[in-house]
């Protein structure tokens, strides 16, 4: 059931699309009549089982391989947007890359990855979306977690790059709000995901906050979908540049 008439026949692309919490944002915004396409890095069948499932509820879909930290391969995939649509409406900067561990273990070559994948690519996002966006409307929405504003052990030179995601967030809307162009960010609580788990120490960490929300639970991808759906809707026109903490009260608590 649509809840945002006006996100009906817009087109969206939401990287790292294939599973996680891009995979319940895709199909989210195609619930709301979304065109979308699913941006993917490795794995086409998880990806393509994804338009399968937003086509199966009539919605359309697109399947579109990129690994967003390389430029070369977001151009490839912007000439196809551009040759399949002619247009793009929102962003979803969802995907992320890092290599965990710890800060004074990390390599140069770690650095340039992370920072590539989990942070420049918004801008790289954003150069190549902008053009695409037209009529005074479109809408950029970062995904961000607690590691750019606290310390979380393993998490290594990821947090420093989602700290740079969320400024670059900030920038954007900035730059962009005279352009009828709507930035903003989600900052998703933990949530028992594959990313999650590949932290050091993360079984632990995701066990005791199950006990420790307020809510009585972690958070899943239909929550943090809800929000971006709602920061892609007319009614966010005036949050500009904010992020939406999404944790079920976890921070609240010492």
């Amino acid at each position: 059931m649509s809840i945002y008439p006006e996100l009906s026949g817009k087109h969206a692309l939401v990287t790292g699309a294939a599973r996680g919490f891009g995979k319940a944002i895709a199909l989210r915004l195609a619930q709301e009549g979304a065109i979308v396409g699913v941006n993917y890095r490795r794995s086409i069948s998880d990806a393509q089982s994804v338009v399968e499932e937003i086509k199966a509820m009539g919605g359309q879909a697109v399947p579109f391989r990129a690994d967003i930290g390389k430029e070369e391969a977001l151009d490839r995939m912007f000439e196809e947007i551009k040759s399949l649509w002619g247009r793009l409406d929102i962003i979803v900067a969802n995907a992320a890359f890092g290599v965990p561990g710890k800060l004074m273990e990390a390599t140069s070559r770690y650095w340039d990855i992370t920072m590539s994948a989990s942070a420049r690519s918004l801008l790289d996002l954003a150069k190549r979306a902008v053009p695409l966006m037209n009529n005074n409307w479109g809408r950029i929405v970062s995904i961000t977690s607690d590691g750019g504003q606290k310390v979380i052990p393993g998490y290594g030179v990821v947090g420093p790059a989602k700290a740079a995601l969320e400024s670059l967030t900030r920038g954007l809307a900035y730059e962009l709000a005279p352009r009828g162009i709507v930035v903003n960010g989600v900052l998703a609580g933990l949530a028992d995901t594959k990313s999650a788990r590949s932290i050091p120490g993360a079984h632990d960490v995701i066990d005791h906050a199950k006990f420790h929300t307020p809510m009585g639970r972690i958070v899943d991808g239909d929550d943090i979908a809800n929000v971006v759906a709602f920061l892609c809707s007319n009614q966010a026109n005036m949050i500009c540049g904010q992020f939406i903490v999404v944790d079920g009260g976890r921070n609240i608590v010492g």
